[in-house]
């Protein structure tokens, strides 16, 4: 496999084709329906005073993001009730555990969930945080504003994101229910990279040992947080099923303190909106329509990442997160709270000299399409979350996307947009390449000069869970010979093959573990050590 890491350092942001600018093939309705979601449609939309048109993206109606302290703030409250009654809404917060509540109040920037209720005496209303938003921002400008400009500009939608497997499902895929830039040029389903029906990946065997893995390292292991889809059973990680956690020394950990957080925050906001719970680490359920009983799109893509990991740096530990839903749906405000406990994780371990407890890179398999022209203006509570990480010396690489577009795709494109001062290396966005001799970028791969980095995407082959089945089946079967052809959906050989810029990310996240590993003892974890060691890792690269 192939890892490139640019050298063009230009910290001025790229321009973007025009012509992609509103490029987003839409989400299959039941997608949408499932997360409680819809694609703003720049045609329709309404836009206050002064703003420019929106591009399009994938939002959820009912609530908005704004930083916990403003949703404390009686006062403040008070003031975006005052403007949002003119349309018959109200915000009010999440519910949350008391105790919850006060473990947050050290994460003041903490992007919350804020819901959307219809008063009870408004009419009969359309609930839209998009044309609430309006509403706000409006009346943070002129003159004499009636609300904070400030606080306004730190208030968002709460983007969908997607993981990034070309025709894997989310949200463009081959069935018909989407549009790909391929299937409308004519690559579409005879396309090199399209395999199965549903998802690109097809299970496949290894005939070969897991890569070796010393027992007692001499020094500590870098740490690769995978922000995924969890994970599942597989002898390579010592899970013979789903009855316990991974074992010590297995390569792969999970964080039982994150995952109950994020559960506490989606049954918070659930009781309103259609939520779909992740209730612990695993990667589950299997299928999301029980009566098809397809496999989703992206089970087990978690796993494979963690493969990924062991394969190109075996000494390396991946400590996985489930943030994204087996479908390939992630909600913002999981992410942010995940990325924002995962700085929090690293602050303690430098300030207490707890090595055990860093964590060294964090791969973002998932990305949305922004919203606003401006980019970042609205995009700062991402953008703040992985300064958060960066201004610690923790190392980003993320996903370019996988819609053949030079459209930005986030949190990826903050690699031309920096992040904080004085801290270490910035996003590193990383395209797909093909496993030909060349190292050819992949045909679906997005780029533009805002990707730093190519690695191989295409025809990769990692570790899928083991208890994996799906109801598609040998489509041809000789009765009393013992023969059938092949099974697309059987994975008990453990292994899979699969494409796309998911998998490009953390096999560049594996390369910086390796050189973190060059470049010097990793038990030393003051901030400004790991943020020396992160620009020395990188640079040898």
């Amino acid at each position: 496999m192939v890892v490139r890491f640019l050298r063009d350092e230009t910290t001025e942001a790229a321009a973007e084709d025009a012509s992609t600018l509103n490029e987003l093939p839409a989400p299959p309705r039941q997608l949408l329906d499932r997360h409680g979601a819809r694609v703003l449609d720049p045609a329709t939309a309404v836009v206050a005073a002064g703003q420019p048109a929106p591009r399009t993206t994938v939002y959820r109606p009912g609530v908005f993001l704004i930083p916990q302290r403003y949703l404390r703030d009686q006062q403040t409250l008070a003031a975006i009730n005052g403007v949002l009654a003119r349309i018959g809404l109200y915000a009010e917060p999440a519910g949350r555990d008391p105790k919850e509540a006060a473990r947050y109040r050290q994460l003041d920037e903490l992007p919350v969930r804020a819901l959307l209720r219809v008063r009870e005496d408004a009419d009969p209303v359309v609930v839209d945080c998009w044309k609430a938003l309006q509403l706000l921002r409006s009346a943070a400008s002129g003159e004499r504003p009636e609300l904070d400009p400030k606080i306004v500009r730190e208030m968002s939608v709460e983007h969908l994101l997607f993981t990034t497997p070309v025709f894997g499902g989310v949200p463009w895929e081959t069935s018909g229910l989407g549009g790909t830039p391929w299937e409308t040029s004519g690559f579409g389903a005879g396309s090199s990279y399209g395999r199965t029906h549903g998802a690109n990946r097809i299970p496949v065997t290894l005939a070969a040992a897991p890569p070796y893995r010393s027992e007692k390292p001499a020094h500590r292991r870098p740490v690769i947080a995978v922000l995924d889809t969890g994970i599942g059973p597989h002898p390579w990680f010592g899970l013979a099923d789903r009855s316990g956690p991974p074992p010590a020394g297995s390569g792969l950990a999970v964080a039982p303190d994150i995952q109950a957080a994020i559960l506490q925050a989606e049954l918070a906001s659930g009781t309103t909106l259609p939520t779909q719970l992740l209730a612990d680490y695993w990667d589950a359920p299997t299928t999301g329509q029980p009566l098809i009983g397809d496999v989703d799109t992206d089970t087990g893509h978690g796993l494979f990442i963690a493969g990924i990991v062991r394969q190109a740096c075996p000494e390396a530990d991946t400590l996985a997160v489930r943030v994204v839903h087996s479908d390939g749906v992630a909600y913002e405000a999981d992410v942010l709270l995940a990325l924002h406990l995962l700085a929090d994780r690293v602050r303690n371990a430098q300030a207490n000299n707890r090595p055990q407890d860093m964590v060294d890179i964090v791969s973002i398999s998932m990305g949305y399409y922004v919203e606003d022209p401006a980019d970042v203006a609205f995009t700062g509570q991402f953008g703040s979350a992985i300064a958060e990480l960066l201004g610690l010396g923790v190392l980003v690489t993320a996903a370019a996307g996988n819609d053949a577009t030079t459209r930005r795709f986030y949190p990826a494109a903050f690699a031309d947009q920096p992040l904080g001062g004085g801290s270490g290396p910035q996003v590193i966005s990383v395209g797909a390449l093909n496993p030909d001799v060349t190292a050819s970028k992949a045909l679906f791969s997005n780029e533009g000069p805002w990707v730093r980095a190519w690695a191989t995407g295409a025809g990769v082959v990692s570790t899928y869970p083991t208890d994996v089945r799906g109801t598609a089946a040998a489509d041809h079967e000789v009765p009393g010979f013992g023969r059938n052809s092949f099974d697309p959906d059987d994975y008990s050989a453990g292994f899979a093959v699969w494409d796309g810029t998911s998998f490009a990310a953390p096999l560049a996240a594996a390369e910086l573990g390796k050189a973190l590993l060059q470049s010097g003892d990793l038990a030393t974890v003051d901030r400004e050590t790991v943020v020396k060691r992160a620009w020395t890792a990188l640079g040898t690269l």
